[in-house]
């Protein structure tokens, strides 16, 4: 495995680890699709939550969060689709979230949970 793939796995398990302590259940991670793949689907409340994580080394490139763009979470929305459709879910309300985070000299990373997010799709 390449160091960028290191690097994506150990953020996308922190980002789990962070919304386990806000009392999120993880239900799964990494469901891939012909349309793309969900970092992280958790569930908290009765409600689903389709999670976009990114991280960052350092801001040479912009801010995590900028990197996730509308043609993603539309490729997130039709992926979330068929994790319900697969999981047989059915009037469960859902929304799309995204994890920033920004790693520290410390190895910590510093995150940013953006709740709700705007995928452009029809209502």
């Amino acid at each position: 495995m390449d160091k960028r793939r290191r690097f994506g796995n150990a953020s996308e398990v922190a980002a789990a680890r962070y919304l386990e302590g806000k009392g999120y259940r993880i239900l799964a991670h990494q469901f891939r699709t012909p349309h793309g793949e969900i970092d992280l689907i958790s569930e908290k409340d009765n409600e689903l939550i389709f999670v976009e994580v990114k991280a960052r080394k350092n801001l040479d490139f912009g801010y995590p969060e900028d990197a996730v763009g509308q043609a993603k979470l539309r490729k997130m929305l039709a992926a979330a689709e068929i994790y319900m459709e697969q999981n047989k879910v059915v009037d469960s309300p859902f929304r799309f979230d995204i994890i920033a985070m920004l790693l520290q000299k410390d190895g910590s990373f510093e995150i940013e949970h953006l709740e709700a997010v705007d995928t452009g799709g029809e209502e």
